[in-house]
């Protein structure tokens, strides 16, 4: 039975999201922001209900515009925090082939990332910055990468330096998947392909997304490597797990780029460097 009901929910998912990619073609392009808002988050809602996910709020969401960090552990989490607050997400490159969700993403105004390419950091980074000054929330997950979602992975700071630049406020949230009241690892898609993890979500009852959000961070005077690890400090501690920031403080101060330490002729221009540290 678990099984004839997950290839019900996993059917309806890719035909509604197959719809959503025609209302992002046809409609939802050509709507003012505050509109667009409404109707990414009415999708969110739905597709949880579709996949038959539940969904828990703790914490009080920032009433303006503000840059959230946020912890990466599935496809959902997309979905999750769109519907506490929709906004701009900073996505790796690889998200704008999946077949449907990638359409989808482009449509939605998601800003995508090279991690490997210095340029692509920069240029991100202004459009980041760009979108913060236009009173626009933007959202990344600075894990730079997946996890189970058993740990909070090290923080990299290289896209708060947008928020340090505007003087946008930064808002943590810690995302938590649980199976009837227990942590599980069965939302994530780390190693495995957004359809695998789709038809596990869809075959096992009783799960729950919790999106903790947390205290809004106040950049003023503020490096991003401290706004990075005061985020850190918050989400472990809301995720009850230890502070990977705290713990190799040495190793995230050198090791917090997506990229490469140099140029083409051995050095970094200064703008490189910012971008990348």
């Amino acid at each position: 039975m678990r099984k004839v009901t997950g290839a019900f929910r996993f059917t309806a998912a890719l035909m509604y999201s197959i719809a959503c990619i025609l209302l992002v073609l046809i409609y939802l392009q050509w709507l003012d922001p505050l509109s667009k808002k409404r109707i990414i988050r009415s999708w969110a809602k739905a597709f949880l209900s579709i996949i038959g996910m539940k969904l828990k709020v703790e914490g009080e969401v920032y009433d303006k515009p503000c840059l959230i960090v946020a912890n990466h552990i599935s496809f959902i989490d997309i979905f999750a925090l769109n519907i506490v607050k929709p906004g701009r997400f900073i996505a790796k490159s690889e998200i704008a082939d999946w077949p449907v969700f990638g359409r989808i993403a482009k449509g939605v105004d998601t800003l995508f990332i090279e991690r490997k390419n210095r340029r692509s950091i920069i240029t991100v980074n202004e459009q980041i910055s760009a979108a913060l000054l236009a009173q626009q929330t933007v959202m990344l997950f600075p894990e730079g990468r997946t996890s189970v979602g058993e740990e909070l992975l090290p923080l990299k700071s290289n896209l708060i330096e947008p928020a340090i630049l505007s003087g946008s406020p930064v808002q943590p949230c810690a995302l938590c998947y649980e199976e009837n009241g227990q942590r599980t690892t069965k939302a994530s898609y780390a190693g495995i392909s957004i359809f695998q993890c789709l038809w596990t979500i869809v075959t096992t009852p009783g799960l729950t997304v919790t999106v903790k959000v947390l205290p809004v961070i106040d950049v003023t005077g503020k490096t991003r490597h401290e706004v990075a690890n005061e985020a850190s400090a918050l989400m472990s501690a809301a995720m009850g797990v230890p502070d990977p920031m705290k713990e190799h403080s040495v190793y995230t101060r050198h090791a917090v780029d997506a990229v490469g330490q140099s140029n083409g002729n051995g050095t970094s221009s200064d703008q490189e460097n910012r971008a990348a540290s």
